[in-house]
């Protein structure tokens, strides 16, 4: 039996799907106030069998800082997909974000150590990385180390993964994804479904920074195709489909969305005065405190991140980051017209 953690989430509700219509019994994490109404929404975007492939799912109240809730989760569970996680920039929740991140996985390793689950796919995010190579690329091997000006959130996914390694060393079998921005329909009032709700608004500025997407249901598929492979144990894989300039998204969304492109260009030295769009470039780079004007500078980085390890290890393509957004905005706009 399988366990996927955060089930209610972008990623997580889109896993269980492409887990649901692979026919596999599946028990998923909630916390006891939150809805699954999302789930099924994420379900109606690509079936028509809502019913019946949602009746397929067993849902579990669970919080990752309740050690004895994930105990009870993970009995008779085989895999463990943990997509579970606090996704933010925000100093005031630095402190919720590294007790969730990595006190939450750590009491999932625990609780699987001690129910004898032989599998965990743990997602972590490129921001636990390292710098670039010598080429300025940043892959796998790019370690990471501490250095100033570095998010809570980015920390956070480190400390993370050095708990899924300690669940290696102890005995599971072990994989670990690091997917760059995620792309995906719904939760338009947060991450990178902020952008396309701005965008739509008014968004007519741009900075030079460049960083990495990848399209939600590419993330979840990529899980599922590692974990089948059985060869494949202690290893992380980076999941990015393009690297693209903020210039060069915010366009394309603004063509999907019918809005004008954006074409007034920021300099670092203006951030003060266009401060609530820089936030927005904050989020979606994922290496400064999104909410701090002094780390502004990370929508100025130019990140390159490279797959081509999944590529070439199980073949994997990517959609292109152009679909992916077409798709977005149409979501977004049927939205729209319902409101």
């Amino acid at each position: 039996m399988i366990l996927v953690t955060g089930g209610t989430g972008l990623l997580g509700s889109h896993l269980l799907y492409e887990l649901c219509k692979n026919g596999e019994k599946i028990r998923a994490t909630k916390r006891a106030n939150s809805s699954t109404d999302f789930v099924k929404w994420v379900f109606g975007l690509y079936s028509q069998n809502i019913d019946e492939l949602y009746g397929r799912i067993e849902w579990v109240d669970a919080d990752l800082l309740d050690f004895e809730s994930l105990v009870n989760a993970t009995v008779n569970i085989e895999t463990v997909y943990h997509t579970g996680a606090i996704v933010s920039f925000n100093p005031s929740q630095a402190s919720a974000i590294g007790t969730t991140n990595v006190v939450g996985t750590a009491n999932l390793v625990d609780a699987c150590l001690q129910n004898g689950v032989k599998n965990i796919c743990h997602v972590s995010s490129v921001a636990s990385l390292g710098e670039a190579n010598i080429q300025g690329i940043t892959d796998e091997d790019c370690k990471w180390t501490k250095s100033k000006g570095q998010s809570a959130y980015a920390k956070s996914k480190f400390l993370g993964e050095n708990e899924a390694w300690r669940a290696h060393e102890q005995g599971i079998r072990v994989v670990i994804v690091n997917p760059s921005v995620i792309l995906g329909p719904g939760r338009w009032e947060n991450g990178s479904g902020q952008l396309f709700q701005q965008v739509k608004k008014f968004m007519p500025f741009y900075t030079d920074g460049v960083t990495g997407y990848v399209d939600v249901r590419d993330v979840a598929k990529a899980m599922i195709l590692l974990m089948q492979d059985s060869s494949i144990n202690g290893e992380r894989f980076v999941l990015n489909s393009q690297n693209l300039s903020f210039q060069e998204l915010f366009t394309l969304m603004a063509t999907n969305l019918g809005k004008k492109s954006p074409r007034i260009k920021i300099k670092p030295w203006v951030v003060d005065t266009t401060y609530p769009f820089v936030y927005l470039f904050g989020v979606l780079s994922g290496k400064g405190n999104a909410v701090s004007k002094a780390n502004m500078k990370s929508a100025f980085s130019k990140t390159y991140y490279s797959s081509d390890k999944i590529k070439s290890r199980i073949g994997f393509n990517f959609t292109p980051i152009g679909k992916s957004v077409e798709f977005v905005a149409g979501v977004y706009l049927k939205e729209l017209e319902h409101r």
